[in-house]
């Protein structure tokens, strides 16, 4: 699960309403502005290890088409530079022209920003459930958790959501050739989908690889819940989330291309455009 967290306290003082499905990119902007008028950033990030900084956004990009379109550009048919995409990168654009960054952004990691957002001098911080555990120890009941603002001028589906796998685990077929590895293999496999491991999951704030019903965070465990309480608006998710579907000289060119936005360095049509020259060099 990818998304925004969000300081509720921070919230408060700044006299902002909570985000909730409803919240277009406008409203997102005006929290922004609000937020940045109290005194903290108001979303964190840092662009020295883009892989690890870039997972809100991409619902930005579901939003905007990219499940439907990504296809045929990996084909030729279609191109990274087309008018959705641009919509896309614009509108990450706007919130840095909207002062939403970090002024430091091009010289912290995502740790560094983070670190702002468990401290209290950010307001929000795009992560996943992996962060669960160190957000409930920071931030408690403060925590709050949000999928990001709909976008009024895309022609994609809304209704989306970021649950997406991203590291299945694979076996050699090998396994196959020594009976007793083969074993130990299956024997693995029975217990990481059993209902005594997604316990274990819970326990250490990590949704499982399997669900149950029944089992579900515990009243402490604020981040899961908050992220729990997103899970139950019933929307879809794509089947892969968007940076994961292009070969790997694409993703880094889709990172550097974020990030160039936000900095300031290319427009969104020359990011794109990169994106389209990596593909292009990649075949």
């Amino acid at each position: 699960m990818q998304g925004i967290f969000y300081n509720k306290e921070l919230f408060d003082k700044a006299g902002v309403e909570y985000p909730n499905d409803d919240t277009t990119y406008d409203e997102f902007i005006q929290m922004v502005d609000k937020l940045k008028a109290s005194g903290v950033t108001p979303l964190a990030i840092g662009s020295k290890n883009s892989s690890f900084a870039m997972w809100e956004f991409n619902l930005w990009l579901a939003r905007y088409g990219w499940s439907d379109s990504v296809q045929d550009i990996l084909n030729g048919k279609q191109k990274f530079n087309n008018p959705e995409l641009v919509k896309a990168f614009s509108k990450i654009q706007g919130l840095s022209k909207a002062g939403a960054f970090p002024e430091n952004m091009s010289t912290i990691e995502y740790f560094d920003a983070k670190q702002q957002f468990d401290t209290g001098k950010a307001a929000m911080f795009g992560s996943g459930q992996w962060d669960c555990a160190e957000f409930d120890k920071n931030l408690g009941d403060k925590i709050g958790f949000w999928w990001g603002p709909t976008f009024k001028d895309s022609k994609a589906d809304q209704k989306l959501d970021m649950k997406v796998p991203s590291a299945p685990i694979a076996v050699s077929a090998s396994v196959s050739d020594n009976e007793d590895i083969k074993n130990a293999t299956y024997a693995f496999l029975k217990f990481y989908y059993s209902k005594d491991a997604a316990e274990l999951s819970y326990e250490n704030s990590m949704f499982p690889a399997t669900s149950y019903v029944g089992l579900t965070p515990d009243s402490k465990q604020y981040s899961m819940s908050a992220m729990a309480d997103a899970l139950s608006n019933g929307y879809e998710s794509p089947v892969a989330a968007p940076d994961l579907t292009v070969p790997s000289a694409v993703q880094q060119s889709l990172y550097d291309g974020l990030f160039g936005v936000m900095q300031g360095t290319y427009t969104p049509q020359q990011a794109l455009a990169k994106m389209d020259e990596a593909l292009a060099n990649s075949k």
